[in-house]
């Protein structure tokens, strides 16, 4: 069930409509990403609120099917615009949904596990969401990093085989000067 805004005021409430049509666009800006540990969590936001990628979500919690334990009310689809591989619709769920999910799997969890570590974090981080309003890296700026860092590492990897072709070549002339001095004046020091 997509989310669209509110039609009966002008207040951005997530209200939840039948029509497969309708399913919310995500563009790149509306996509944050988090990372704790070796994961990565996509959070996208919709008319204001935090909606978490399931297949992220079950990642991270190691699950198989999180639709198990949710309310219909806490399900949902998007569409990532920006991402042209494949199907563009994923299943989020709500904050309040992500929420359920992390104290199941954390109750369940024997202590000091990656899950009791990532519970923990999840909890320091949410003030300072709720604060500040961001705690991820905006995805758009990720993406954004990520082309800068591979041109780069592009550039400088043929900068690095310029380097060692001119080391080759300064090395040549070196020895090349040594032979013509030794041939030219044998009696100088230093050339033998």
């Amino acid at each position: 069930m997509p989310i669209e805004k509110s039609r009966l005021n002008s207040e951005v409430i997530p209200q939840f409509i039948t029509s497969q049509k309708d399913i919310f666009q995500a563009a790149e800006f509306d996509v944050s990403v988090i990372k704790f540990e070796d994961k990565t969590i996509r959070i996208v936001n919709v008319y204001g609120e935090p909606w978490f990628i399931v297949k992220d979500i079950c990642e991270v919690l190691s699950l198989s099917n999180s639709h198990m334990a949710l309310n219909e009310h806490e399900k949902n689809t998007i569409s990532l615009t920006y991402d042209n591989r494949g199907n563009p619709n994923y299943d989020v769920i709500a904050e309040s949904g992500f929420y359920k999910l992390l104290a199941f799997n954390c109750k369940t969890s024997p202590p000091d596990t990656f899950i009791h570590r990532f519970s923990n974090w999840v909890f320091e981080v949410i003030p300072s969401i709720r604060k500040t309003g961001s705690y991820g890296v905006p995805f758009a700026s990720l993406n954004d990093h990520s082309r800068r860092k591979a041109l780069y590492n592009k550039k400088a990897s043929k900068r690095g085989k310029d380097l060692q072709a001119c080391k080759g070549e300064k090395s040549r002339l070196i020895a090349e000067e040594a032979e013509l001095w030794h041939k030219y004046q044998p009696q100088l020091p230093g050339f033998h």
